[in-house]
């Protein structure tokens, strides 16, 4: 074998290159001279990742999110320093959360105040950007972290990040090396690539008590989140629920994890069919139901299934199980309908009363049809794009609408593998990023945004859709533009059951952004076909009109005026204090 000689970086991005890595999201800073020369050099020879630069670092590792929840392979994400490091902001809590595999490089100060090495200090910043423990900025959400102290090593150090992030349960890890190190010439071989780890399944002892609690069970219930992430687990959990007529529900679904249109699909409402199953099996959910509102019946037995059943990167967290099982769920899926299939089916007497339970389930979370009214409400939006996105096997739908999920999810019913995400976490700002990710994983497809206007705006708007514009990877972004942040508005009132001072005042502080012109945001920075549509007969038409345009190659952004969820106007000149006003005992 022959070796070759170049800097580090160079040799990083080949190596990434032969892993399977197809990006570089990237925001350079002062401690990526090597790497720009080596973008330089490898690209007349496609021999490194393309490289899609990123005004703004939460753009960039929420593309990769993106890209990776797709391919389930990791991309490159490159910031700089502590402050690039620290930009990256809320999306490092998704990824982690997610469980989404991504390897995140940032340099470090340089190491040497002087002399005539490649990379020393030069820069008065290399002094203030100097912290004592910079990878502790990231280190817990991290599953391996490491710095690159010696050129040489810059193979094993790099097949080992691509291994961990790669190997279940997925996750981020996070690299860093100081300019003279990126800077160094290496002479390497040709790298012997390692897979990742693999997961297996159920022992057979673990399959007997599963198999065992739920044979005689009249309303057995399968709750998950995210084994949509193995588009092959949705098929099996269809042959599984079809063959032994088991109630699905999907909780915060972050893939499309259950058929929504399925006549076993028992909704997305969580807490609300625990209480009455008699056998619960957790598959790939990390709160399943909430303690404070329902527990499962004493004598229901509880089954977790999740290549992290302990959560233990999670402060408290407490679910009592009869058995958990730290396994892959696709493996596990498919020990259970070699199962079922061979023992035979369940009584007709088990099997019809499956069937009532699941037919009652149904008819609890039945949703009203959708009646005109003088304004768009989330209910009439989510029926809107609903008809929008129906029959079309191109559409692919990310969203990230927390408090008008509840009303989304059960009219849109997304029902083909790989068609609708979520990130997974509670880092704002997520979907209109990550859409980018997805559109140079799906170029087929077109892709469509549905977020609150909170949402929107923790994006960075301004540079997701210049990422956008310049990388041809066009969206049709949905805003539900109620005039403010709901979910603090909720959470004020779900603790303070009347509303409190705060109720009774109508002083939220959540209308950021009211009366602002969101959609042109996307049209100043990346030529986006702007359009604000409050009348509810002309919503379907103005979805149509930006969907075509999109499909065209051009972003669109639907801003929805809905009724304001606060009249506060915000503001020194204003005030929203009034006498008489109760408070709370």
């Amino acid at each position: 074998m022959t070796s070759t000689r170049t800097t580090v970086a160079a040799q990083l991005l080949r190596l990434a290159k032969s892993l399977g890595v197809d990006f570089i999201f990237t925001n350079l800073g002062s401690d990526h001279p090597a790497f720009i020369q080596a973008f330089a050099v490898l690209e007349a020879d496609a021999e490194g990742p393309e490289v899609i630069c990123c005004p703004h670092e939460m753009t960039a590792l929420s593309a990769a999110h993106g890209y990776a929840m797709i391919t389930r392979r990791p991309q490159l994400v490159l910031v700089h320093v502590d402050v690039g490091t620290q930009n990256l902001g809320c999306s490092i809590h998704n990824v982690a959360r997610a469980r989404v595999p991504s390897i995140i490089i940032a340099g470090l100060s340089p190491l040497t105040l002087d002399g005539d090495r490649p990379g020393n200090r030069t820069e008065f910043i290399h002094y203030t950007q100097d912290v004592p423990a910079q990878s502790d900025i990231v280190r817990q959400y991290m599953k391996w972290s490491y710095e690159l102290r010696a050129a040489e090593t810059v193979q094993q150090v790099m097949q080992r990040a691509y291994q961990v992030a790669a190997s279940s349960p997925q996750g981020p890890v996070y690299l860093t090396g100081a300019r003279e190190v990126w800077e160094e010439q290496a002479d390497l071989p040709p790298p012997r690539i390692s897979p990742p780890a693999q997961m297996g399944g159920l022992t057979d002892d673990g399959m007997e008590q599963i198999w065992a609690a739920l044979a005689n069970a009249r309303r057995p219930l399968v709750i998950t989140s995210a084994l949509g992430q193995a588009p092959e687990a949705v098929d099996l959990l269809v042959r599984l629920s079809e063959r032994l007529e088991l109630a699905v529900e999907e909780v915060t679904p972050q893939y499309m994890n259950f058929p929504g249109n399925h006549p076993n699909h028992v909704g997305y409402e969580r807490n609300r069919h625990v209480a009455e199953a008699d056998f619960i099996l957790v598959l790939d959910s990390d709160v399943p139901w909430m303690p404070v509102a329902v527990k499962p019946a004493a004598e229901a037995p509880v089954f977790l299934v999740d290549a992290d059943p302990l959560k233990d990167a999670f402060g408290l967290w407490s679910y009592p199980v009869n058995a958990s099982f730290r396994a892959e769920t696709v493996t596990v899926l498919a020990q259970l309908v070699r199962k079922a299939e061979a023992a035979g089916l369940p009584s007709q007497a088990i099997l019809q009363a499956r069937r009532d339970w699941i037919a009652g389930a149904r008819q609890a979370v039945a949703l009203p049809p959708v009646t005109a009214g003088a304004e768009i409400t989330p209910a009439s939006l989510s029926q809107a794009v609903a008809d929008l996105i129906a029959d079309d096997q191109d559409i692919v739908v990310l969203m990230e609408a927390p408090t008008a999920s509840p009303a989304l999810m059960p009219r849109l019913r997304m029902s083909r593998s790989q068609s609708f995400f979520s990130s997974g976490g509670s880092g704002l700002g997520w979907a209109v990023n990550s859409a980018i990710g997805v559109k140079l994983a799906r170029p087929e497809s077109t892709v469509v945004t549905i977020v609150g206007d909170g949402c929107y705006q923790f994006a960075v708007p301004s540079s997701a859709y210049w990422v956008a514009a310049t990388y041809d990877t066009p969206q049709l972004t949905v805003i539900l533009n109620n005039g403010g942040w709901n979910a603090p508005k909720r959470s004020s009132d779900m603790v303070h059951k009347t509303g409190g001072v705060a109720g009774a005042m109508d002083s939220y502080w959540i209308t950021v952004g009211r009366d602002a012109r969101l959609a042109d945001i996307a049209a100043a920075a990346g030529g986006a076909a702007a359009y604000e549509c409050s009348r509810p007969e002309l919503l379907a038409e103005t979805l149509r009109e930006a969907l075509e345009i999109v499909r065209g190659g051009r972003s669109a952004v639907v801003s929805v005026v809905m009724s304001p969820i606060s009249q506060q106007r915000l503001g020194r000149r204003t005030s929203n204090r009034t006498d008489g006003v109760p408070v709370e005992q």
